[in-house]
């Protein structure tokens, strides 16, 4: 005789298998976290092709997309073959466009890629081997600024002078107490030499089992998309699965319009500063130019930090140039703010500047770079999920999910908003903390 176990023994053996495991991760992570931290970081070692492959896919999918629906469809159109999403397309058709699809897609990224090599990594080794070569020039021109000011001001010369004594003991200091012990020996530098080699070709190997990933990924991307919900409604009741998946596709909105509005958004920013270094005349364009672009993906705080890298370069060229070149890169970062960012990224993350900062800071923190570049996009997304469990449950009890509603609010009373401007209200707020106040002081007694 078979015993065949029912649907709600099944149910409890799931949920004491969960939760024994969350038992046992809580443990480990209290007790062993560091083990648990080094174990999920060979894993990601291990599998960072395919992550460099699935990050280059995701970015490449606008492009993917655009090149089908403008291009290829109205061309396989125009020859009566249907290649959409209907049930009647040609299945042979529609993979053989997807196929031209991933090859052009695939060469525009490589072109890109060439370009970035070829043309703009010459340019900016010559730049930077001409700043090191003009080096003591331009220690001379900053030398001679310097003795002009000191000539005009004298009180400035003691104020620096005494400041820069301060700062060279303090370094001093710092570098015989944490840096000589641990500067390292020849067979350490040798040894360092090595694993830098050896990683720099495991980086390349990544790198070429990113792009095979990419190719893969972009060729079969609705068929990944049908088995995760596939997957989310074999698992979860309609419900809870239609709201995963619309909470997916706001993650995937909020994330693609972010990340590909800001790659290209910094590459017009910084092919603008190219050619306006051009017209003023002002040195290493190339150089700047790439450092305001690649700063320029940093939301807030990246213009700034473009603008003051490209004036430390320029001031010790010229000064002048230097406060040309931050006039320009403020009026640029005005332009970008106001006119080209709201038209490229438009309401990508819907937060305001204030949230904007504080994720910067706060994922900044927590992952370096990555933090800066993708903070912005995952507290756009945490913001959005609180906002929707506010307002289901303000909707619940009837309440207005409005936010205009609550500024100049008092209380609510039957359903019905008093505002400060009531003149009851002051006595309405004294009486209620009064009784409340009388509450307390029963339970108490």
């Amino acid at each position: 005789m078979k015993m065949k176990p029912e649907k709600n023994q099944i149910t409890w053996g799931i949920t004491l298998f969960c939760v024994a495991v969350a038992v046992m991760l809580a443990y480990y992570i209290m007790f062993d976290g560091r083990t648990i931290l080094d174990f999920f970081t060979k894993i990601l070692d291990s599998l960072s092709g395919i992550i460099i492959g699935l990050i280059i896919a995701y970015i490449l999918i606008p492009l993917l997309n655009k090149i089908e629906e403008r291009i290829l469809i109205p061309v396989y159109r125009k020859f009566g073959i249907d290649v959409s999403s209907s049930a009647n397309a040609d299945k042979k058709k529609k993979k053989q466009m997807r196929g031209i699809a991933v090859l052009l897609t695939m060469m525009i990224f490589i072109l890109i890629i060439y370009l970035l090599i070829i043309i703009i990594f010459p340019q900016l080794v010559s730049s930077v081997r001409e700043i090191i070569n003009n080096l003591p020039m331009y220690i001379k021109n900053m030398d001679e600024y310097s003795n002009l000011l000191y000539d005009k001001y004298p009180e400035l010369q003691e104020f620096l002078d005494s400041q820069l004594d301060s700062y060279y003991a303090s370094l001093s200091s710092f570098i015989t107490h944490n840096i000589k012990p641990f500067l390292p020996e020849v067979g350490t530098v040798v040894k360092f030499a090595s694993q830098s080699f050896i990683s720099a070709i495991g980086t390349v190997i990544d790198l070429v089992l990113g792009i095979i990933v990419a190719v893969y990924v972009l060729n079969s991307k609705e068929r990944f998309t049908s088995r995760g919900k596939k997957l989310v409604y074999a698992f979860f009741n309609e419900d809870v699965a239609n709201e995963l998946i619309g909470g997916f596709r706001f993650v995937n909105k909020t994330f693609e319009g972010f990340i590909g509005g800001k790659l290209l958004d910094s590459m017009v920013i910084g092919l603008i500063c190219y050619i306006g270094c051009l017209l003023l005349d002002i040195n290493y364009p190339v150089l700047i130019s790439v450092i305001v672009g690649v700063t320029n993906i940093v939301p807030f705080f990246g213009p700034y930090i473009g603008a003051a890298l490209g004036a430390i370069l320029l001031v010790l060229i010229d000064p002048i140039k230097a406060l040309v070149f931050l006039i320009f890169v403020l009026i640029l970062q005005q332009f970008d703010g106001n006119v080209l960012g709201p038209i490229i990224l438009g309401g990508s993350t819907g937060i305001s500047s204030f949230w904007v900062i504080f994720a910067i800071t706060f994922f900044g923190g927590l992952w370096g770079v990555v933090g800066w570049l993708i903070g912005v996009p995952i507290f756009a997304v945490f913001y959005a999920l609180v906002s929707r469990i506010t307002n289901h449950y303000l909707r619940t009890r009837g309440l207005s999910t409005r936010t205009a509603d609550y500024t100049n609010l008092a209380y609510i009373e039957n359903g019905e908003y008093k505002t400060l401007d009531d003149k009851n209200n002051s006595k309405f707020q004294v009486s209620q903390k009064q009784s409340a106040f009388k509450k307390i002081l029963r339970k108490k007694s």
